[in-house]
């Protein structure tokens, strides 16, 4: 990328916290106290010892030789073919293999874990906390011996083991949590020549697309990539994001563990942006950050993900040393941490923002002002105000969905300092009201220079707004399972017609269709009428009510109430294609709009006691096209990534009797095993090779062996002129293999 003189760089404003402001009341004071212990970080006062601060500054320069010890060689590739296994299995294929060859000089399990951390570099870093999951003895946590939360008040150390030491000199920890430190893992991308090539992509892509600005005047017609967001684009214009740096997505969410007993915990997770849209949301690619154990959530979130910030904000301030294996260079690179992704209740852990039940409930931080039922507490995000409302402080006039924007630093820094300037309790819970900031967040600790202020660098979700969510509203409108209020009754329900015989005739239709559905579309769904109360899936979500139900529902739900349906169907295609256009934003845009302002006028009827009918959901779908301009396509940096992960690592837990620290040893052994992957790929057998008798003719198709029983028909596009254009070329190559009196196959229409 060609950079601007310094000196033209344009400056982003300074929203920091003044140094001399110090908050009166005590949960800001903490959450302060951790960002101030964020800014003073540095690799010399962080977690790792000399050799490990050291090799973050100096990375090694070579690309390390695996074939000139095959005993380690051979290590290595059994211990990743039974990575998945428990350890027991390593354990027994060793002996069995000395059996047959004494003289081979198998690692023993301990000896090539020590290895592949030697290797990779990477290592856990762990720490105390609190036995009930309240807080980490972290940051300004890092002395304290009691839990400070007034209703734990739990040891931080096991009492028996005092009791029995002398003089109280050994001290066991009660519970303890990982944290897989980032720099390490970054340098391995680089370390080896093929990998080091693709992470290039996002330069290389960066480039293209400032050329394309500069052609068309300023304009950006398509978006296809973050890399095409205002946001990303500005802060390379800033020269925050350099063509050395790194740019990342942090991510978190909570997991329960098993299905019957309380088994909360919480992980994060990086995605690495460097790398193209097919790559970095793939498994190999993707970085654990930390593992939160459980049983309960944590009360005090920034102190578990301090010691993960702590080591971002020291590489970013002092650069991370860098090996790139292709062109032989060391450099130095400070990673840009772009956005922050969760779904809706799990972003309030690090945004420090209410929630979506606050008067000021949008996650994006948009001025629209809830209302809420009288005589109860949570705000709803309606358009409309409602007949006869009088209820202080939300009667404000119908709200037109075009003066719906998006979030604004400047107004967030403004609102922050009123909170923190909050003289005592009242006064600050009058405050949080007013301003729906409940503490300033930790990314603020994080060098203004290397990440998007705030609340810039919080996007929606994509996932579960128009998935999960939208799926729990209608479904249970349209069967009248949904919750009556006030004077409120289902009777009076025209749209409520999945009801009885309907419904289970309806799930099964949508059952019926599945061997319609693709291979590739994961989870296919299930008899909804059947599956719905037992954990239907996000995906199922998706392909039921934005591929099946346009269809399977016309005739079935009132025309009014269907047409308003297949409004946002049609928003929410555009919005999730792989390349949409500026026209198409304004399409989709324009049918979000008459999607929730219908929605309002055929469901809520502006009756104040329906006003719990207009979820966050139909809020936050307004925002996807302005999103779109703002940070590239809503679904890279949506959380289905993050939810894979979960998925991924929970189903690896072998010690059910002691999930959490199982759980942190598969985090840790899946980070070093994507950086040894990264250092070796030939070791990665997920690679997928083409079938036995397979031919590649291009463009991403192989023509495949007969397998099928019967003849079926060709579709026109594309797979009968891709097979006919492969034979033509090959009787070209060969001779005749085709009869001049074979006609071509029938199309299908």
């Amino acid at each position: 990328m060609e950079q601007q003189p310094a000196s033209n760089l344009p400056v982003a404003p300074d929203y920091s916290i003044p140094p001399n402001l110090t908050p009166r009341v005590d949960n800001l004071k903490t959450s302060v106290a951790f960002q101030r212990a964020l800014e003073g970080a540095s690799l010399g006062n962080g977690d790792l010892d000399v050799d490990a601060v050291y090799h973050l500054h100096h990375p090694i320069q070579n690309e390390s030789n695996l074939v000139d010890d095959p005993d380690l060689l051979f290590s290595l590739r059994l211990f990743l073919s039974t990575t998945s296994a428990s350890d027991q299995v390593y354990n027994d294929v060793r002996s069995d293999v000395l059996n047959r060859h004494p003289e081979d000089k198998i690692l023993s399990l301990a000896s090539v874990k020590k290895r592949i951390q030697d290797l990779t570099g990477v290592v856990p870093v762990v720490h105390d906390m609190c036995p009930n999951s309240c807080i980490a003895y972290t940051g300004p946590f890092s002395d304290l011996e009691i839990c400070p939360i007034s209703d734990c008040q739990e040891s931080r150390y096991d009492r028996g083991t005092l009791l029995e030491s002398s003089g109280g000199n050994v001290k066991k920890p009660q519970q303890q949590f990982s944290t897989m430190p980032l720099g390490p893992q970054l340098q391995a991308l680089w370390r080896n020549p093929e990998t080091a090539e693709k992470m290039k992509h996002r330069s290389r892509r960066t480039q293209e697309i400032f050329d394309e600005i500069e052609a068309t005047g300023g304009i950006i017609k398509e978006y296809e990539d973050i890399y095409h967001g205002e946001s990303y684009l500005e802060a390379v214009a800033r020269g925050d994001i350099s063509e050395d740096d790194m740019v990342l997505m942090f991510a978190m969410d909570g997991a329960q563990l098993y299905q019957d007993k309380q088994s909360d915990c919480w992980i994060y997770m990086w995605v690495v942006f460097d790398l193209a849209p097919d790559l970095r949301y793939k498994k190999r690619y993707v970085l654990p950050g930390g593992i939160i154990p459980g049983p309960k959530n944590p009360k005090n979130t920034d102190s578990f993900l301090f010691p993960g910030f702590h080591h971002l904000a020291a590489i970013q301030k002092e650069g991370l040393g860098v090996w790139d294996g292709q062109d032989a260079r060391t450099f130095l690179s400070r990673p840009f941490l772009h956005l922050g992704g969760a779904d809706g209740p799990g972003s309030v852990h690090f945004t420090g923002l209410v929630g979506h039940h606050g008067a000021f409930p949008c996650r994006l931080y948009c001025d629209l002002k809830g209302r809420h039922v009288p005589g109860a507490g949570h705000y709803y995000p309606a358009l409309c105000k409602p007949l006869n409302y009088t209820v202080d402080g939300s009667d404000h006039p119908d709200v037109d969905p075009d003066s719906v924007t998006g979030c604004s630093p400047a107004e967030y820094h403004r609102n922050l300092l009123y909170l923190l300037q909050s003289r005592h309790a009242t006064e600050y819970k009058e405050r949080r009201k007013e301003t729906g900031i409940a503490y300033p967040s930790l990314f603020g600790g994080l060098p203004a220079a290397s990440r998007q202020p705030i609340p810039a660098g919080f996007p929606g979700d994509s996932m579960h707004g128009p998935t999960l969510n939208m799926g729990e509203l209608l479904l249970p409108l349209w069967r009248k399972t949904f919750r009556c209020a006030g004077e409120d009754t289902t009777d009076n329900w025209d749209w409520g017609t999945l009801v009885g015989n309907v419904w289970k005739d309806h799930g099964a239709a949508v059952a019926a269709c599945r061997e319609y559905i693709p291979g590739f579309v994961d989870h296919p769904p299930r008899n909804i009428a059947e599956k719905i109360n037992s954990g239907y899936k996000a995906k199922e979500w998706q392909t039921y009510l934005y591929g099946l139900a346009p269809a399977l529902l016309y005739g079935i739900l009132p025309d009014r109430y269907w047409k308003n349906f297949c409004k946002l169907v049609y928003a929410i295609w555009i919005l999730h294609q792989r390349t949409i256009s500026r026209t198409q934003l304004e399409e989709a845009h324009k049918y979000l709009k008459l999607f929730c302002v219908d929605y309002e006028e055929i469901y809520v009827q502006r009756r104040s006691d329906r006003l719990h009918m207009v979820r966050p959901s139909i809020h936050g779908i307004l925002h996807m096209p302005s999103e779109t301009v703002r940070v590239g396509p809503t679904p890279l940096s949506s959380t289905w990534t993050m939810e894979r992960l979960i998925g991924d690592l929970g189903s690896e837990i072998r010690q059910p009797s002691n999930p959490y620290q199982n759980l942190s040893q598969r985090g840790l052994r899946r980070c070093q095993i994507n950086a040894l992957i990264a250092l070796f790929p030939f070791l990665d057998r997920t690679t997928k090779s083409l079938p036995q008798y397979s031919l590649d003719i291009g463009d991403r198709y192989v023509l495949l062996r007969a397998k099928e029983r019967t003849g079926r028909l060709l579709m026109e596009v594309p797979e009968y002129p891709l097979i006919k254009a492969y034979l033509e070329e090959a009787e070209r190559q060969h001779g005749n293999i085709l009869s001049d009196n074979v006609q071509p196959p029938q199309l299908r229409a």
